[in-house]
């Protein structure tokens, strides 16, 4: 080998040498630049304040209160004069007080009042020839001549006025000896309110229209007065039927305290429902 080839042989194997010292310079540098490159930082989660949770309250249950039924009154026979027990007088004002009449168009607003809750048994008077329906507890005036008249009373411990006048339902009987019509009911009706008028302190009539009671047929009023017993006055109401039934003619009068009368008029419509001629 010549000296020349010598020479260039030599160097391409510097070359090679020197290719070889820069790709390990290239890696080398690489590998510094990978681990000193900066890493990405990533931003700490904000520590975040415990939520309080707060246990519910126990819930009680309340049990519902037990509802207790009105009790029902038990049935008791109308007090009747038997001789033996007599009439408890104690429990009546006047009983042969004669009721006052008044007119609805005069009457106070009327106050509201409870519903009545009255257990009713029916009253028979074979004498005179009628029945109906009356409050049981309701007393049967024996100072009356149960041939032509009855009367049942409230009694004072029943009365809604502690104090006011004693309700009082009052049926009569006038034979005639002919037979009865609406007009001789009518005639009768103005007799009567003519006899109460010049009974009381003051006496007050509304307008007279046609009646039926039993299947008869006849006339009413309402009335309002004020009566006087020596130590007060009474503030009173009324209704005043008559009625023709052959030869005769029946009257039925409901006299009731002014303030309380829409109440106990629930006694006169039950009469009226129920009343038969035996």
């Amino acid at each position: 080998m010549t000296e020349a080839a010598r020479r260039r042989t030599r160097a391409r194997i510097r070359l090679i040498k020197i290719q070889w010292l820069l790709i390990l310079a290239l890696i080398v540098a690489l590998i510094i630049s990978f681990v000193t490159r900066p890493s990405a930082s990533v931003p700490d989660e904000p520590e975040s304040s415990p939520v309080r949770v707060e246990a519910p309250e126990p819930i009680t249950e309340t049990a519902a209160p037990e509802l207790t039924p009105s009790p029902t009154p038990a049935s008791t026979p109308i007090p009747t004069d038997s001789g033996e027990t007599g009439f408890d007088f104690s429990q009546v004002d006047n009983p042969l007080a004669t009721p006052v009449a008044v007119n609805p168009i005069d009457m106070p607003t009327p106050t509201p009042t409870p519903a009545p809750n009255y257990a009713y048994e029916t009253y028979k008077n074979d004498s005179m020839g009628i029945s109906f329906d009356i409050p049981y507890t309701w007393l049967l005036n024996p100072a009356t001549n149960q041939e032509t008249t009855i009367q049942f009373v409230e009694p004072k411990s029943e009365r809604m006025e502690v104090d006011g006048y004693q309700t009082r339902l009052t049926v009569e009987k006038f034979s005639a000896g002919l037979s009865q019509t609406a007009s001789d009911a009518r005639t009768r009706l103005e007799s009567v309110i003519t006899e109460l008028g010049g009974m009381f302190t003051t006496f007050k009539t509304g307008e007279i229209a046609s009646a039926s009671i039993g299947g008869a047929n006849g006339y009413y009023c309402y009335y309002s007065a004020t009566y006087n017993d020596g130590t007060k006055d009474y503030s009173m109401r009324g209704r005043l039927v008559v009625v023709a039934h052959d030869k005769d003619l029946f009257q039925v009068r409901l006299t009731a305290p002014s303030a309380w009368y829409s109440y106990y008029n629930h006694v006169y419509r039950q009469l009226r429902s129920s009343f038969k001629f035996l």
